[in-house]
């Protein structure tokens, strides 16, 4: 129930050792806050999608969430690529 508790509590080094695995080839990074966004500068592929902006939580979600358009921005570039675009709404 409180911003940023769920840190330090060891989800740091699984993240870590998870996104170096995902930097082999290009991905969509959807990087909502300041940990999302410091957690993945390991990512250094060039090909990578960033799209980063703040938080969508009612905390933040004022400062730069809302007119992101972080799923179609995602969709276009998956459909750039020749690749099948996500189905938001349905996916699960």
């Amino acid at each position: 129930g409180q911003a940023g508790s769920h840190r330090r509590i060891g989800w740091q080094a699984l993240t870590g050792q998870i996104l170096r695995r995902l930097d082999d080839r290009p991905r969509a990074l959807i990087l909502w806050g300041k940990d999302a966004q410091t957690a993945a500068q390991s990512m250094t592929h060039p090909g990578h999608l960033r799209i980063e902006t703040a938080h969508p939580s009612p905390l933040s979600a004022r400062r730069g969430f809302f007119g992101s358009r972080p799923f179609s921005k995602v969709n276009n570039w998956l459909r750039s690529r020749g690749e099948q675009d996500i189905d938001w709404a349905g996916a699960r």
